[in-house]
């Protein structure tokens, strides 16, 4: 079976309604569906409604921004803090995931306003034609507002070469944009998701600006912190990137999950069941999914 289980709504970042995100996983192949909107719940049931349209079986899930402070290191580089990416899978409780997310929610619109007030100062564009034009992107729900709408539209606006350029000189951490989000520690939020009967899995590792000695930091602590599994890195990623991610898995006993990322047309390049392959003694995630006891 193909196994999707990180894709994007327009109840976050993504380009495509949540019914839509199903049609479109059907034709390309997948069979289990997880819609990971960023700190919401909000698209799960329709999208449900559309799987059972297709004959697909629908995961709830979610991704939650976490933040954690990595050691290790030297010097100035001692510790580092990052906002780190915890997908939930398979919970059960979905009153008490809203509720403790709906902080979280608020504190995305405030931020969003916020690095549009950077983008306004740092390009000279007057803050409310600039701001406008991002809700338009996020479907006019501030609290949709994502950084992948905010590249779109400095895209668009001819700023930047490509989205992935306005993430490289604007919106990545530590840019001349980039705000914090409110966030649950990464030993929260994997509490949160087991209290929810869920399951925690960390979102593509390898893709947090972290050197390979902090990628393997990280997987570590996160299983440490009673993580479950670890999303396996994009095909399109080095083979000795995969391999690093691989023994780290293995030395600290996490199952693997598999994940597009999906977002839609602001992140093209991300496609639905395009997912890696497990090594034939990974445990995916889902073997403990209730769907599948």
């Amino acid at each position: 079976m193909k196994i999707d289980l990180h894709c994007h709504s327009t109840c976050s970042d993504g380009t495509f309604a949540p019914a839509e995100v199903v049609r479109r996983a059907h034709v390309a192949g997948v069979d289990v569906l997880a819609l990971t909107d960023h700190d919401t719940l909000a698209g799960i049931d329709e999208a449900r409604t559309a799987a059972k349209t297709y004959d697909m079986q629908l995961i709830n899930g979610v991704e939650i921004s976490c933040k954690h402070t990595l050691s290790g290191g030297y010097g100035k580089n001692k510790s580092t803090n990052k906002i780190i990416h915890v997908v939930g899978l398979d919970f059960t409780d979905r009153k008490q995931m809203h509720a403790t997310l709906q902080h979280l929610q608020d504190s995305r619109a405030t931020r969003g306003q916020r690095i549009t007030e950077k983008l306004s100062a740092l390009l000279d564009i007057e803050f409310d034609t600039l701001w406008q034009e991002v809700l338009i992107k996020a479907g006019n729900n501030p609290q949709a507002v994502g950084r992948a709408h905010i590249g779109q539209v400095l895209f668009e606006r001819g700023e930047v070469k490509t989205v992935q350029k306005a993430f490289d000189k604007y919106l990545a951490d530590n840019k001349p944009a980039y705000v914090a989000l409110d966030a649950l520690s990464m030993e929260d939020g994997i509490a949160l998701i087991h209290a929810c009967g869920g399951k925690a899995v960390l979102a593509h590792p390898t893709r947090y600006q972290l050197s390979a000695t902090r990628v393997r930091k990280l997987i570590e602590e996160f299983a440490a912190l009673g993580g479950d599994a670890c999303e396996l890195p994009a095909d399109s990623e080095p083979l000795s990137t995969r391999r690093m991610v691989d023994r780290s898995v293995a030395e600290h006993n996490l199952g693997v999950s598999t994940g597009s990322d999906f977002h839609g047309s602001n992140m093209p390049w991300r496609k639905l069941g395009d997912i890696p392959t497990l090594t034939p003694d990974q445990q995916g995630v889902w073997q403990d999914f209730k769907l599948y006891s």
